[in-house]
């Protein structure tokens, strides 16, 4: 089958990623920088709008991150922040229970393809892993490094 000159001139396009990060902590902002700054749009929301002054303002100037005031263990703070729409939702609040709670209902109830959430409680990783929900446990990944240069 031969390509029509659309097709090889869209070839090595890629379509950028919209991306929603609940928590605008610093770990949220590192996240919704450094993945804004590689060319996807980036959704942030967070109950507190103070939270959203650490954004780079270049950032929010050029809408490659978006802010939301919001509760992200709501699914009507989630649909008005236009969540439903993202390829990727992670988890980063301060409070496990948030990141836990948005994440179900983003990968059950509103059906984003990829949800992350940070988790520190290693008992519970199992248990959202079965439920398609990747999971961060920094104490696992901290172990992980320091296993890895014993070795």
């Amino acid at each position: 089958m031969t390509q029509t000159s659309e097709e090889n001139s869209n070839a090595g396009v890629q379509r950028l990623k919209r991306i929603a990060v609940v928590g605008c902590g610093a770990l949220g902002t590192q996240i919704a920088i450094e993945l804004s700054s590689s060319g996807n749009i980036v959704i942030v929301i967070d109950k507190d709008p103070k939270s959203f002054l650490s954004l780079p303002s270049h950032l929010l100037e050029t809408s490659r991150v978006v802010t939301a005031v919001g509760d992200g263990t709501q699914e009507g703070s989630l649909r008005q922040a236009g969540v439903q729409d993202v390829d990727l939702l992670i988890a980063a609040t301060a409070r496990e229970s948030v990141n836990l709670m948005s994440g179900q209902l983003a990968r059950h109830v509103m059906r984003i393809p990829l949800v992350v959430c940070l988790i520190r409680d290693s008992t519970l990783l199992p248990i959202y892993e079965n439920l398609g929900i990747k999971v961060i446990n920094p104490d696992g990944l901290l172990m992980e490094a320091i296993k890895s240069e014993l070795d």
